[in-house]
């Protein structure tokens, strides 16, 4: 039999964040990315793990949830309005040259990072329309 391993608190509260803010889960409560940020923050300095890693994983989220036509427009806009702050640690944490060549791709991402209009509810019904 396997030990179950258990996550920091703070890492499980990232997660969960990270889950409510792709999902669109809380989409009328901006500071939730500003949580998940902060928490991010957090384990960087207090934790073993990367600063590049947090920021990359941060922006990369916003950056998704972003272009995901499935979430409500108001909130994809508010995930790119927010994308330049992980981004922003990406600079700070890249220091080799291997990592300021993949800030600069993802600095390129968010230039170029059209959004697309929303699909409308009725659109992302499953089923048939008989039913």
């Amino acid at each position: 039999m396997r030990a179950v391993v258990h996550e920091l608190p703070y890492l499980e509260n990232w997660r969960w964040l990270s889950r409510q803010i792709r999902c669109a889960l809380v989409p009328d409560e901006p500071r939730v990315i500003d949580h998940y940020l902060a928490e991010g923050r957090y384990l960087a300095r207090f934790t073993p793990t990367s600063s590049w890693t947090v920021a990359h994983t941060s922006f990369r989220l916003l950056l998704d949830t972003a272009q995901d036509q499935a979430l409500p427009w108001h909130w994809r806009g508010l995930c790119l309005d927010q994308a330049w702050r992980p981004l922003r640690d990406l600079r700070n944490a890249a220091d080799t040259p291997h990592l300021i060549k993949q800030w600069q791709a993802c600095a390129q991402q968010l230039a170029r990072c059209e959004l697309l209009p929303s699909i409308p509810v009725t659109d992302l019904l499953q089923g048939y329309s008989d039913e």
